[in-house]
């Protein structure tokens, strides 16, 4: 399986974390438990023109885009359709970078949107360009020339978030809403509210999911201690850890198994649920 990553350069790099690309066959593959992670993506399936996404491993139905979804922020997991034949394309934007897709990122929290519901036709000839590049660096350059055009037409993320967001990145297991909330400046509602449009979902939600991401990366990493874990990351205990766990991530720490070589935001489903075509 071909699997490419490219950062753009300055100014999309404050908005986006990466382009990225996969190409192959993979017939034994399985859907795919996606974590959250607070941030949007957006994927373009090159090889049909369709992609399914379930709101959960027991979800038999799914909702389908045609060409391109937009996954806004997430709050908890959802599940990826199995594509044996891979051809896609995509960007992973930071936190608050999906505002380049031209809506207040509160519109799109925990939703799964077709492109072309954002943008109509604009959607459609993007996705045509992309099929006619020649290589993935090529799609690349789409990509980075169309998010150009959009941050043209963006109002840019709220210096006060901005703020907020670097805070919780620092040290997201000790980070506390109130005093970020204080030394922004504003009160707690239009806080709140500045920070729901600008990334997608509450600060207490956010910090939520940025605890969770911690615990991932650890896990990843190969480190099994879960009580040291969830004090590190700020939990009250280790029942606390898993309980959150398995309310976000659809499964418990104990059985979360990230995918080789890919995001440890991601696991393979070991059965796959029947899907009404």
């Amino acid at each position: 399986m071909q699997l490419l990553r490219y950062r753009p350069a300055s100014p999309l790099d404050t908005f986006i974390d990466c382009f990225w690309y996969s190409r192959g066959y993979a017939p034994q593959r399985r859907r795919e438990r996606a974590l959250p992670g607070g941030r949007a993506d957006l994927t373009f399936n090159l090889h049909e023109d369709r992609i399914r996404t379930f709101t959960s491993a027991e979800d038999k139905l799914g909702l389908m885009a045609r060409g391109a979804v937009v996954h806004g922020p997430q709050s908890r997991y959802f599940v990826l359709d199995a594509r044996r034949h891979v051809h896609v394309v995509g960007v992973h934007f930071l936190p608050g970078g999906g505002s380049l897709l031209g809506v207040p990122l509160s519109e799109l929290c925990d939703r799964h949107v077709p492109l072309e519901d954002l943008w109509g036709e604009r959607a459609a000839c993007l996705r045509e360009q992309l099929i006619e590049a020649a290589a993935p660096r090529a799609m690349f350059a789409i990509l980075e020339q169309e998010l150009l055009r959009s941050l043209r037409q963006t109002t840019l993320v709220h210096p006060a978030i901005s703020f907020a967001l670097r805070r919780f990145d620092a040290g997201p297991m000790t980070a506390r809403i109130e005093p970020i909330r204080r030394q922004t400046g504003y009160s707690e509602r239009r806080f709140a509210t500045l920070f729901s449009d600008g990334v997608g979902m509450t600060p207490k939600r956010y910090a939520r999911v940025q605890r969770l991401s911690r615990v991932v990366r650890d896990l990843a990493s190969g480190r099994a201690d879960l009580a040291g874990i969830a004090l590190q990351a700020g939990y009250y205990d280790q029942a606390h850890l898993n309980h959150d766990f398995r309310e976000l991530a659809g499964t418990s720490p104990g059985n979360y198994t990230p995918m080789p070589g890919r995001n440890s935001l991601h696991e393979s489903i070991e059965s796959d649920a029947p899907v009404k075509r």
